[in-house]
């Protein structure tokens, strides 16, 4: 029976990501199991290899009897099995693997490395940072944006009425001597000032957008403090 897998987080320096999640992939899957032969100290990826080596081609083997030598062996070979790097959550990796052990490995020595995440991450909690956020999100009646493509682009404009369903924006111009109101996808739109919000009731825990915060489930990895690597 194949044993269960889990996910669990590496911290790296922002923008970092990429190169930290290629070190360790060349660090699982880059690097072999080394062999030598007992006789010429020849080295090979396999015992197989290497025991073709002594019976057909090592010119110092002759009638010597002798095993392979296990020089160093790819502890991580076959035990991380996916190494996710979401593209909206910056200064985090994910790796899937068999225990926490194989994480301590893979991040052994590579740069840009800030610390390890305790505890599991559940599949749940990473499945948002899969999806692309909706265009239109973030985005708030009163909010001025920048048109950044069609035929009114360079132009700035007020939101009057979010489309999220259809990920568009009712916007009037700001420079225009008419508040005619135009459609625009928000992918078209780049906030340059939000709307004055009212602010929060002192004691209410808010997060940048504004919305009141959830407490953290204890087993949510979020609610870890990070290990030092």
């Amino acid at each position: 029976m194949q044993s269960r897998t889990s996910v669990y987080a590496v911290r790296t320096t922002i923008s970092q990501e990429r190169s930290v999640a290629d070190l360790i992939t060349t660090a699982v899957v880059g690097e072999t199991d080394i062999w030598e032969c007992p006789f010429c100290s020849e080295q090979f990826a396999s015992d197989k290899s290497t025991k073709k080596h002594m019976k057909k081609s090592c010119k110092k083997a002759k009638k010597k009897k002798g095993e392979p030598k296990l020089i160093s062996r790819n502890q991580l070979l076959g035990r991380v099995k996916a190494i996710l790097v979401p593209e909206t959550l910056r200064g985090y990796v994910f790796l899937e693997t068999l225990e926490f052990r194989d994480v301590e490995l893979a991040i052994s020595g590579v740069p840009h490395v800030r610390g390890r995440v305790s505890g599991k991450v559940s599949f749940e909690e990473i499945d948002k940072w899969l999806k692309p956020k909706p265009a239109a999100e973030g985005i708030m009646i009163g909010d001025v944006v920048e048109i950044i493509s069609g035929p009114f682009k360079g132009e700035r404009a007020r939101v009057a009425r979010v489309d999220a369903a259809k990920e568009e924006l009712i916007l009037e111009l700001l420079d225009s001597p008419h508040t005619i109101p135009i459609r625009v996808h928000a992918d078209f739109a780049k906030i340059v000032e939000k709307a004055h919000r009212e602010e929060p009731k002192e004691g209410d825990e808010t997060d940048e957008s504004g919305e009141k915060k959830d407490e953290l489930d204890d087993d949510s990895f979020w609610a870890h403090q990070p290990d030092l690597a």
